[in-house]
Formats: structure tokens, sequence, C-alpha cells
């Protein structure tokens, strides 16, 4: 049996770009430890995941 890719978190990762217009490595961890106990481990437990958060993060965020 195929284990289907669970959702990319977009909806989360837009609410969290709201309150978070900069961010630390700290800040950054966060957030992923977030995403995971939140059931998107297919997206943070892999680098190619993580790498995909981040560029959606960077690509989305709004300047100031």
């Amino acid at each position: 049996m195929v284990k289907k890719k669970k959702r990319f978190p977009k909806r989360e990762l837009n609410t969290w770009l709201k309150t978070n217009l900069d961010w630390s490595h700290e800040i950054w961890l966060g957030l992923i430890d977030s995403l995971r106990s939140d059931g998107f481990q297919d997206w943070t437990d892999e680098q190619n995941g993580l790498d995909t958060i981040g560029a959606y993060l960077e690509t989305n965020r709004k300047e100031r």
C-alpha cells in the first residue's frame, strides 16, 4: 500500500507569515516543531521538505 503524502502546509505557513516578518534560527525551529506536531512530518522530517518550506516562506514573505 502506498502512503499518500500529506498536503503542503500552505494555510499554516501563510498564517505564520502574517506575524513573523523576520525570523531567527530558533523561530524557524519552533515553526518546524509546530508543523511536525500538527501532522506534517512528511514535510518536516526530510531535507527536501524543509527546503520547500523555506523557499515558500522566502518567496511569500512581505517586505516592510
